[in-house]
């Protein structure tokens, strides 16, 4: 499957060099499949849809979606607006909406 979408609440991590970092709890998965109870996100710092709209949901549970942008990474954080899961694909974020 090339789509997810997840319910999760997310909380600040802090900064790296191209964007922000957030700690994600994965509460539910509405479509695709995902192992992990928890994920890193990034958010570029070009991306100020998204941005704003973390930063204005911290602590609160919202709906994500995302699509499949590459497999094989070679590191677990990659410089895109979405995570890297523990089989070492990328997933890209779509949307981010209230749950």
């Amino acid at each position: 499957m090339d789509k997810l979408i997840i319910i999760v609440k997310a909380s600040f991590a802090g900064l790296i060099g191209y964007g922000s970092v957030y700690q994600c709890q994965v509460l539910k998965t509405v479509k695709g499949n995902i192992n992990e109870s928890n994920i890193t996100i990034t958010i570029l710092q070009n991306d100020t849809v998204n941005q704003s709209f973390l930063s204005s949901h911290t602590g609160l549970q919202f709906e994500m979606g995302l699509k499949i942008k590459a497999h094989n990474e070679p590191y677990n954080l990659m410089p895109i607006s979405g995570f890297v899961d523990d089989n070492k694909t990328s997933w890209e974020i779509e949307y981010l909406k209230d749950h």
